[in-house]
């Protein structure tokens, strides 16, 4: 059974933003489908490691977005980012480093918790200041990706 659902309270009206999250919700279904099923630490480290990634991506997405359509707490916003970025990266780096530590309840529960709660109650916040600016939305949407494919042609 999934530990999140999407459903479309969780929506915040903006499409990129909203498949990013869908993309976190299945990436949290993920970690919490490996820990259940008892899967060997290498792999629930790579879907943590997937699930910490994808989430560095969104938030940077997300803060663009905010920045390009005038979101006046974008740097409030930013903070919880981060806040969430350092949580999550010591869990990362503790699970890497120990070989008895495990993802369960208490961890999976507050990746959950955190993530409903902050699109919910924060996420939704900016959706009227993106509300009629789809291409401002686009331009930098597609700057950002142009910029990533830059990124990994250098790799």
């Amino acid at each position: 059974m999934p530990l999140i659902t999407w459903t479309p309270q969780l929506s915040v009206g903006v499409q990129p933003l909203d498949n990013d999250h869908k993309l976190l919700v299945s990436l949290i279904n993920q970690l919490h489908d490996t820990v259940e099923d008892n899967q060997d630490r290498d792999t629930v480290g790579s879907v943590l490691n997937a699930l910490v990634d994808y989430t560095e991506y969104h938030f940077e997405r997300e803060e663009i977005l905010m920045r390009v359509c005038g979101y006046p707490d974008l740097e409030k916003h930013k903070k919880a980012h981060d806040a969430m970025k350092a949580k999550v990266k010591i869990i990362q780096n503790d699970y890497a480093k120990s070989e008895t530590m495990d993802l369960g309840g208490d961890v999976l529960d507050f990746i959950k918790d955190w993530f409903s709660e902050h699109v919910q109650n924060q996420d939704k916040l900016y959706r009227s200041f993106m509300d009629g600016k789809d291409q401002e939305i686009e331009a930098a949407n597609r700057a950002y990706q142009d910029k990533l494919e830059e990124e990994l042609s250098k790799i």
